[in-house]
């Protein structure tokens, strides 16, 4: 497994986690003083040898989220720090509606965009509303599927970009014959900085999770 940084900045962690092998986007951890001190890690469970593949959402090392009504909802709060909801379907009067409005590079096998958050999705629907106005919406379907809205941070860096307005400078296209032409919209190199493997000491997944420590001390 590599985690990766998704935003890097001086109040907003994001943390990525994604298979080596086959490039399977598998969790995120979210950390930084914006938290509190407080670390919020979302995994798929075949990660661990679960092979249901269903979504565990860890708090501090907490299962939460896990303990549904007859529908498959569930919600959780932590006044001040975090609101977090499982929902089997989309909730118009919850969910953010520009997700689905989301253009993905190329049509991928696992049908379009909106569907994967849509008509009961695989692993369930995922909602975290989290300090500065960081709204975070996930699926398990491909693994798993998320949208992380935020404000722009001074100094931000990672795979998420810059935020400086300026799509070029975060992005190569793949090298000439590289890949076939139809992958080639979804084939682009990330540049800038935040792009380095996060060191063990900077690792959320490792250090808020010991059920995930086995799997990202895999990271060197």
């Amino acid at each position: 497994e590599m985690v990766m940084w998704m935003v890097k900045s001086e109040k907003i962690l994001i943390q990525g986690l994604s298979k080596t092998g086959s490039g399977n986007f598998m969790g995120f951890a979210v950390g930084g003083p914006f938290m509190h001190n407080h670390t919020l890690v979302v995994y798929n469970s075949t990660l661990t040898g679960d092979e249901t593949g269903k979504l565990k959402i860890m708090l501090d090392g907490r299962e939460i989220l896990n303990q549904w009504d007859e529908k498959g909802n569930a919600d959780f709060e932590d006044p001040f720090l975090l609101w977090a909801a499982r929902r089997t379907e989309w909730d118009v009067s919850m969910h953010d509606h520009d997700v689905l409005g989301i253009k993905p590079a190329i049509d991928w096998a696992v049908g379009p965009w909106p569907k994967r958050f849509q008509q009961a999705p695989q692993g369930g629907l995922y909602y975290f509303k989290l300090p500065s106005g960081v709204e975070i919406t996930v699926s398990g379907v491909d693994y798993m599927s998320a949208v992380i809205k935020m404000a722009p941070q001074q100094g931000q860096s990672g795979y998420c970009g810059n935020f400086n307005g300026i799509a070029e400078d975060e992005f190569e296209p793949p090298a000439p014959g590289s890949v076939p032409p139809v992958l080639v919209p979804a084939w682009n190199r990330a540049v800038g900085e935040g792009l380095e493997q996060v060191s063990d000491a900077d690792n959320l997944f490792k250090l808020a999770s010991p059920e995930l420590a086995l799997s990202a001390a895999l990271v060197q």
